[in-house]
């Protein structure tokens, strides 16, 4: 019990700077390792692919969807830092089953959904990762005066909510987001979840299964980027954190 309480309490602290102070926060800048970072990016080119795939279904229906030329595009981006990385990655295929190597990668791609989504709505990386709240919040207001300005609305976009269509600023990156989260989920469902150990007492669903699947519900309903740093730095990392005991960089 006390240790439910004690993490209860660590999750409660998190989104309290995440909603109340709304300011830049240090974010989860996980120890990682060749084998996890190796993991990440087969699971970045798996992403890709997928995402090719489904363009090329999409674009005989729908001319305006995303070209497959987007994510080619992106996996030679991915091939080009795994080259680059080559002389200094040392991976043990063994060492792919380790349950924290795993839940490490799985902190690597939430840092993903956090770079292509932000992308999405033309937020740099930087921001969205460093939990830069107070910046976000203003890119938000002023892309959503903007849609509202142009369709002579009264929408109140201050407001937390649900975006339009409209403020994609990228739709490929918007998917690679949505891809990644369902990847996520993927993972956890194969690899994890017999070993989560974020439950509570009279609880059936672990607290990291909960914000994996908030996570990809706020992408589909195409939630602020704020929501989606709420979710990733006040829900997965520290869950993930708590359940398969990774540490943070000094």
């Amino acid at each position: 019990m006390k240790i439910h309480l004690l993490f209860s309490l660590f999750l409660i602290l998190s989104l309290l700077f995440v909603n109340i102070f709304g300011i830049i926060v240090t974010a989860h800048n996980f120890d990682t390792d060749d084998n996890s970072t190796f993991l990440t990016f087969m699971n970045m080119i798996l992403i890709e692919n997928r995402l090719i795939n489904n363009s090329l279904v999409d674009s005989l229906a729908n001319a305006s969807e995303s070209s497959p030329n987007d994510y080619v595009n992106n996996i030679n981006e991915i091939i080009d830092d795994i080259l680059v990385s080559e002389d200094s990655l040392l991976v043990d295929s063994d060492q792919f089953y380790n349950n924290t190597i795993i839940a490490t990668m799985m902190a690597n791609l939430g840092d993903e959904v956090l770079r292509k989504y932000g992308y999405a709505f033309g937020i740099p990386s930087n921001v969205m990762l460093n939990m830069n709240f107070s910046l976000v919040n203003k890119l938000e207001m002023n892309g959503s005066k903007m849609i509202d300005t142009g369709n002579h609305s009264s929408h109140d976009s201050s407001g937390l909510g649900n975006q339009p269509i409209e403020l994609l600023k990228d739709k490929s990156q918007y998917n690679n987001a949505l891809e990644t989260s369902l990847r996520m989920i993927e993972i956890y469902e194969k690899e994890l979840e017999s070993k989560d150990t974020t439950f509570v007492d009279n609880n059936t669903v672990p607290f990291l299964k909960k914000s994996l699947d908030e996570l990809k519900e706020n992408i589909e309903n195409i939630s602020q980027p704020s929501k989606i740093m709420e979710i990733v730095h006040g829900k997965v990392h520290p869950n993930l954190q708590m359940a398969f005991n990774l540490t943070l960089k000094q």
